[in-house]
């Protein structure tokens, strides 16, 4: 990891993703970009808007020197769209990463369509880290959510390449689908032969997971929840086991690229952790 880009909105949780910021670049030894960008204001004459900036600026160098960075950062602050200044700047100095925030929606719009975290996270062609954690100690444990596509891997390299010395667990919600469960209730399925017939799927899921692992992730710990993805992968980011869960943002079952996955947009808004998001290959 070379390049770190940080989006921060300084009244909204910028300080502990600044604070992440700083121990990353200590780890990695990666120059840092932080930006802020003034979302679309009609600014008016160029003397308001040179106002507007040197505050912001101003602003920034407080919190980065709070953050306690060994290099200090560049500064960028720009009027626009968030999300498309975010992945334009992201492109244009090639970054890694990006870092944010887990964002607030404040409007009927933003619930509705998604808060600037939400977009950022959908659109960006490299690894997001949304930081919901204040503690900026380097990540111990990741977990990495598998549904063997393409994105899950994807994420597993965005996690060992964020956390190389962190313990990996690879980690497979299962829930035996709904209409399955009624039709073996209808059919006068024994309660045993039903919890054997869920035994039996999990302990497929294992397999397939340790397989995996002895593939493509030597040293993870193969792990199998029970329960519906979301409430599950939220349940173990408020767990206190892991320090961050790492996902893909589309999975098997993409709908399109303009939707942002179910799972992972519980977890953008519930997760008790950080989470790491990859998205579609860098074009």
């Amino acid at each position: 990891m070379q390049t770190i880009l940080v989006a921060v909105d300084p009244q909204h949780d910028a300080g502990q993703v600044l604070a992440r910021a700083a121990q990353l670049s200590a780890q990695h030894g990666a120059a840092v970009t932080v930006q802020y960008v003034v979302e679309d204001i009609d600014v008016g004459e160029q003397d308001v808007q040179r106002s507007i900036d040197q505050h912001a600026r101003a602003t920034l160098e407080g919190l980065v020197k709070a953050a306690g960075f060994a290099t200090t950062p560049s500064l960028k602050v720009e009027f626009g769209v968030p999300h498309r200044c975010v992945n334009t700047i992201a492109r244009e100095l090639a970054a890694d990463i990006i870092l944010i925030g887990p964002g607030h929606p404040s409007t009927v719009m933003q619930r509705v369509f998604g808060s600037t975290a939400d977009r950022i996270v959908r659109t960006s062609s490299i690894p997001v880290l949304i930081v919901r954690n204040k503690s900026a100690q380097a990540y111990r444990s990741v977990a990495v959510a598998m549904d063997f596509s393409p994105l899950s891997e994807a994420a597993l390299q965005a996690a060992r390449t964020l956390a190389p010395d962190a313990r990996i667990d690879l980690v497979h919600a299962y829930e035996v689908p709904l209409p399955f469960e009624q039709a073996m209730l209808r059919a006068g399925t024994p309660p045993d032969d039903a919890e054997r017939f869920r035994q039996t799927k999990i302990n497929d899921c294992r397999r397939q997971l340790a397989d995996f692992a002895r593939k493509r992730a030597t040293g993870a710990d193969a792990v199998v929840l029970r329960g519906a993805p979301g409430t599950a992968l939220v349940e173990l980011s408020r767990s206190g086991r892991v320090d961050v869960i790492a996902l893909g943002t589309q999975g098997r079952n993409a709908a399109a690229q303009a939707l942002l996955g179910s799972v992972a947009r519980r977890l953008l808004s519930e997760a008790g952790c950080d989470l790491l998001v990859a998205g579609r290959a860098r074009e």
